[in-house]
C-alpha cells in the first residue's frame, strides 16, 4: 500500500465533508456517504450551489489518473468513520480492529480450498470495515453481502463497498428476518453480550437463524464476548451446535485488544456429508499480536491444527 494514497482519499472526503457540513449542515459521515457517491459517479449528483460544485469538483480531480487498492481505500474511509464517530460523540468499539480482520482471512484462507469466487456474508455488517478487511486480504474473488438494521451505517457500508467495486449487496432490515443466501463464510462481530431477557440472547438467535444462509459444509466465524458460553440458554444452546453444527474450535483473542470483557473467535462449521479424519478441537490463545514471538507460538499450535485436518 501506498500511504500518500490512503492520505489523498482521506483529505478528499475529509474536506468534501467537512465543506458539506460547513455549507448544507449535512452530518460529516452522511458528508462522506455523498462523496463516495459523487466520486463514483465522476460528477457532484448533489443539488448544490455553483460555488460548492466547483469546491466539490476541484476535490473530486486529486483522485483522477490514480489507481487506487482496495485497501488504501478501505483505510482512508475507515479513518474518516473513526472522525465522524468522534465528532458524533460514538465509541469506536463498533469497528472491529484491523489486526482481527486480519487474522480472520488468514483462518478463512486455511479452511476454504476451493477454486472461484467466495461469498462471504457479515449479517451485523455495520460500517462494513470487518468484511472489506477479510475480503481485501483473501487475494481471491470474493462476493460479500451485509445486513444491519442501522440505517447510517448501512449507507456507510454500502459506500465501502461500492468504493472497493464489491457491489451494494447490504441490506437495510433485521438480520433474523434475512432469508435465501448460499454463503460460503459467515462472519461477524457480535457488539454486546446482554441477553435480552432470560430466554433470549442475541447471538445465539443470530447463530441459529442464520445456518440458512449457509451453504453445507460452510463457515461460521464469530467474534463472541468471553461470556457467550455463560448465558441462562447455554446448555439448550449446546444441544442444537451438537445437533447442526461441527464445532472446530476456539481462539482467544489479545484482553489488550479490548476495553471491557475480552473475546474470542468461534469456528464453526455446517454439517455436510465431508468427514474428516481427525475431529480434535482447536483451542489456542494468542496473548498479543505486538508480541511476536508469542503470536508465532499460537500460530504455529493452529497450522499443526489445520495439517491434521485431513478429510476422509
Amino acid at each position: 500500500m501506498n500511504s500518500n494514497n490512503i492520505e489523498l482519499v482521506f483529505d478528499v472526503l475529509d474536506q468534501s465533508a467537512t465543506h458539506l457540513f460547513e455549507t448544507q449542515q449535512t452530518p460529516y459521515l452522511k458528508g462522506v456517504v455523498l462523496t463516495c457517491e459523487n466520486i463514483l459517479a465522476h460528477e457532484i449528483i448533489l443539488d448544490t450551489s455553483d460555488e460548492t460544485d466547483k469546491v466539490l469538483l476541484d476535490l473530486l480531480h486529486k483522485m483522477d489518473n490514480i489507481d487506487f487498492q482496495k485497501e488504501e481505500i478501505r483505510k482512508a474511509i475507515q479513518l474518516c468513520i473513526l472522525k465522524g464517530f468522534k465528532l458524533s460523540k460514538q465509541s469506536n468499539q463498533e469497528i472491529t480492529p484491523d489486526t482481527i480482520g486480519i487474522f480472520l482471512s488468514y483462518l478463512i484462507k486455511k479452511l476454504i480450498d476451493f477454486e472461484g469466487p467466495m461469498t462471504l456474508f457479515d449479517p451485523l455488517v455495520g460500517t462494513g470495515n470487518l468484511i472489506c478487511t477479510v475480503a481485501n486480504n483473501l487475494d481471491k474473488e470474493t462476493l460479500l453481502f451485509g445486513v444491519d438494521h442501522n440505517l447510517d451505517q448501512v449507507e456507510l457500508s454500502k459506500a465501502m463497498f461500492e468504493m472497493m467495486d464489491y457491489g451494494e449487496e447490504v441490506y437495510f432490515q433485521d438480520t433474523l428476518t434475512f432469508w435465501n443466501l448460499a454463503s460460503d463464510v459467515l462472519l461477524c462481530d457480535f457488539s454486546n453480550s446482554e441477553t435480552e431477557d432470560e430466554m433470549t440472547y442475541f447471538p445465539y438467535e443470530v447463530i441459529k437463524h442464520h445456518l440458512y444462509n449457509l451453504k453445507p459444509g460452510g463457515f461460521f466465524l464469530g467474534i463472541i464476548y468471553n461470556d457467550f458460553f455463560e448465558q441462562p440458554t447455554n446448555e439448550e444452546f449446546r444441544k442444537y451446535l451438537l445437533e447442526s453444527w461441527e464445532i472446530l474450535g476456539l481462539i482467544k483473542l489479545p484482553d489488550s485488544i479490548f476495553k471491557s470483557l475480552g473475546k474470542s473467535i468461534l469456528i464453526l462449521e455446517k454439517k455436510s456429508n465431508i468427514e474428516y479424519v481427525d475431529k480434535q478441537f482447536l483451542l489456542a490463545d494468542i496473548p498479543s499480536f505486538e508480541d511476536e514471538e508469542a503470536f508465532q507460538k499460537a500460530i504455529y499450535q493452529i497450522n499443526l491444527w489445520f495439517k491434521n485436518r485431513k478429510k476422509v
